[in-house]
């Protein structure tokens, strides 16, 4: 059976095949809403190739699921491993999520999450290896991407995903001083809807920010 999904095609990306090595996970910092928009605004600039909604209702917004990877631009300045710029070999999945280090994700993108990776791996068998799922924070965390942070369950994932295979080790670059910081903003969120995604979008800048910061202190100097 094929994943069902939602075509919401973005602008920004580059109309070229991509070997597909990696999958990076994502939190979107905004609501769906606001995902769709960002994703989709020439002026933003940035984009991925599937969302998925906190019902596991999925997106495709750069074409990947039927064989075909085009170019997205999701993951910036990154390494890992002595590879670099990852948006040339690698697809990105935007999980809905305030911050992913404050909020749990939902059952409902969990399963969707391992729908889509079994349709993916069926065009892509680097996919098949568990060391190639990896998170934002993992290839970008030196900058400050903490996502999709401390709440994501990679034990779930791999499990649900890999179970005959060793579970590669993917640890969360926020601290949990800084996460039980964060989670004591919950009380002040705003009712309203923009208002809300606006609030968590500068907790997710302020979160990019403190991760930068102790990175930049307690990485070891060449």
């Amino acid at each position: 059976m094929e994943l069902c999904s939602i075509s919401h095609p973005s602008p920004n990306f580059d109309a070229r095949d991509i070997p597909v090595e990696f999958l990076i996970l994502h939190y979107t910092a905004v609501d769906l809403q606001g995902t769709l928009d960002i994703l989709s605004s020439t002026e933003c600039g940035v984009s991925a190739h599937l969302v998925i909604d906190l019902d596991g209702t999925v997106y495709e917004l750069v074409p990947c699921l039927n064989g075909v990877a085009h170019r997205a631009w999701h993951a910036g300045v990154s390494r890992w491993q002595g590879k670099e710029a990852f948006n040339d070999f690698a697809l990105g999945i935007e999980l809905v999520n305030y911050n992913g280090n404050i909020f749990p994700f939902t059952d409902e993108q969990y399963k969707a999450l391992r729908e889509v990776i079994q349709q993916l791996q069926k065009h892509y068998p680097n996919l098949n290896d568990p060391e190639r799922i990896l998170g934002h924070e993992q290839i970008a965390g030196f900058r400050g991407k903490a996502d999709p942070g401390c709440c994501f369950d990679w034990g779930r994932l791999f499990t649900e995903n890999y179970s005959d295979l060793p579970q590669p080790v993917r640890e969360p670059v926020c601290p949990k001083e800084l996460q039980a910081s964060l989670e004591k903003l919950q009380p002040f969120e705003p009712a309203d809807r923009e208002q809300r995604a606006l609030f968590w979008q500068r907790v997710s800048e302020l979160t990019e920010t403190s991760v930068r910061l102790i990175q930049q202190v307690t990485s070891p100097r060449s």
